[in-house]
C-alpha cells in the first residue's frame, strides 16, 4: 500500500535550516549535502522515505541555485560557479529519480484502488477500482503530492523508459554547455521532440525494388521470355550480376 506515512509531517524546518546554512557557508558544504540526499534515496524502503529524499534534494537544489546566483553577483571565478552548478545538477538528478519512483508507486496504488483517480477530491474519492472502501482512499493532496508534480514525474519516468539514461544525459549536457541545470530546463529537454532517424537512401531503394518485383508481377513472369526480350549486352549484364545479387539477397534473408 502507498503508505499513509506520506501524509505525515516532514521535518521541513530542519531541511530548510540546513539549506540556509549551506547558502551562508562556503560552497564546499554542498557536496556533503548532495551525498546525504543520494544516500537517503538509495536507502529509502518505502514511499515516505522516498518523499523525504526528494524533499532533501529539493532543499540542496535551492541552496545551490541561490549560492550560484550570489557567486555570479560577486563575479566569482567561473570554476566556482561550475562547481556549484555541478552540485545543483546532482541534486536535480536525485530529485528526478525520487519523483520517478514516486510516480511508479503512485500509479501502482491507483491500480490497487488505494489512491483516488484523476479529478477526485476529498468529497468524491474517485475509487473507480472499488478494491478499497472510499473512506480509506487517499488523494494526491492527502499524500503531500501536487498533481503537477505527479504529471512531471510521469513525463520523466516515461522518457527514461523510452531511452534509459536520458534524464542524466540531459542534466550533464546542460552543465557541459555551461548552462545552469534548472528544473525548467530539464522539463524542456524531456519534452523536446526527439530527432527522427534519417533512413539510409540505399535501404529505401532496396525495399522499393523488392516491392516492384511483387507490384509489377515480376515474380510470376517467365524468366525465359524476359531473357529472350533482352539484347545480347543486357543478357551479359544479367549473367554477370545475378550471382552477386543472389548472394546479397541471401545475406539479407539470413539477417531479416
Amino acid at each position: 500500500m502507498l503508505e499513509g506515512r506520506l501524509a505525515q509531517k516532514h521535518d521541513h524546518a530542519d531541511l530548510s535550516n540546513q539549506g540556509a546554512a549551506v547558502q551562508k557557508n562556503s560552497p564546499d558544504a554542498l557536496p556533503a549535502m548532495v551525498q546525504r540526499a543520494a544516500d537517503a534515496l538509495l536507502a529509502a524502503k518505502d514511499s515516505a522515505e522516498v518523499l523525504e529524499a526528494r524533499d532533501l534534494a529539493r532543499v540542496v537544489y535551492d541552496a545551490a541555485k541561490s549560492t550560484a546566483r550570489m557567486a555570479r553577483a560577486k563575479k566569482a571565478h567561473d570554476s566556482l560557479v561550475a562547481e556549484v552548478h555541478r552540485a545543483q545538477a546532482n541534486a536535480l538528478a536525485i530529485r528526478a529519480r525520487a519523483e520517478m519512483r514516486l510516480a511508479e508507486e503512485y500509479d501502482a496504488a491507483q491500480e490497487r484502488g488505494e489512491v483516488a483517480g484523476h479529478g477526485a477530491t476529498s468529497g468524491g474519492r474517485g475509487n473507480q477500482h472499488g478494491k478499497v472502501e472510499d473512506h480509506n482512499v487517499s488523494t494526491a493532496a492527502d499524500l503531500g503530492l501536487r498533481r503537477d508534480e505527479i504529471y512531471e514525474a510521469r513525463q520523466f519516468r516515461d522518457a527514461e523508459r523510452e531511452e534509459p539514461g536520458t534524464i542524466q544525459r540531459a542534466i550533464d549536457n546542460m552543465v557541459e554547455r555551461g548552462e545552469e541545470p534548472t528544473r525548467a530546463a530539464l522539463r524542456r529537454e524531456v519534452a523536446k521532440p526527439k530527432p527522427q532517424k534519417v533512413m539510409d537512401p540505399k535501404a529505401l531503394w532496396i525495399w522499393g525494388r523488392l516491392k516492384d518485383f511483387e507490384r509489377d508481377g515480376i515474380l510470376s513472369a517467365d524468366p525465359d521470355h524476359l531473357l529472350s526480350e533482352m539484347t545480347e549486352p543486357m543478357r551479359a549484364d544479367v549473367k554477370r550480376l545475378l550471382p552477386l545479387v543472389r548472394d546479397f539477397i541471401e545475406n539479407m534473408e539470413v539477417r531479416a
